[in-house]
């Protein structure tokens, strides 16, 4: 069972990914945001400066902790270095082959206690997690874009997602200042 949580892996380096990074960052966790494009992460850092900047000019955030925020983010182009992250949610193409796919890779790769989360918005949890060893862990954690500013997360358990997985993303969604809602996979 999740206890604590200090390493966030984001899997996707794209608008949504670099949002939830984003998010998860300037909340105070370590992050990894993991993509197998050199370029996208490249356009991720510069999208979360930009975003963590215009937060700044706005009064929401302090220099400090844009500073922080962004130290707190690693860009990483293998899987293999979400082995010892305390959570993970990917934020991938929309294909449930692909997601089923790297969900199998991740049940491997991390430790049984790490929640697998998806940012899915069409693909039901419960197909995504068919196929793993532990779909006991697998939730949906659904952002809406632009990440930093939409405060609502739809928290989705799937058919075999335990309930401290459900109560875990629901207090992780509060962490990130966000207005988490337990919504029905479907």
């Amino acid at each position: 069972m999740l206890t604590s949580v200090h390493t966030i892996g984001v899997v996707g380096a794209g608008t949504m990914g670099s949002g939830v990074a984003q998010v998860f960052a300037h909340a105070g966790f370590i992050v990894r945001l993991a993509d197998t494009s050199r370029p996208a992460l490249d356009r991720a850092r510069a999208a979360i400066d930009a975003s963590l900047a215009k937060l700044v000019d706005k009064g929401k955030t302090t220099i400090e902790d844009r500073r922080a925020a962004l130290e707190r983010i690693s860009m990483v182009t293998s899987l293999d270095s979400l082995a010892g992250a305390d959570y993970v949610v990917e934020a991938i193409v929309e294909d449930a082959s692909a997601k089923r796919a790297l969900f199998t890779t991740l049940d491997a790769l991390v430790r049984p206690a790490v929640i697998l989360a998806s940012n899915t918005s069409s693909i039901p949890i419960t197909a995504i997690a068919s196929l793993l060893k532990h779909p006991e862990r697998v939730g949906g954690m659904h952002f809406f874009n632009p990440v930093p500013l939409m405060r609502l997360v739809e928290i989705i358990p799937g058919l075999k997602t335990a309930q401290w997985v459900t109560d875990a993303m629901m207090a992780l969604g509060k962490r990130m200042t966000r207005e988490p809602v337990l919504c029905t996979d479907s």
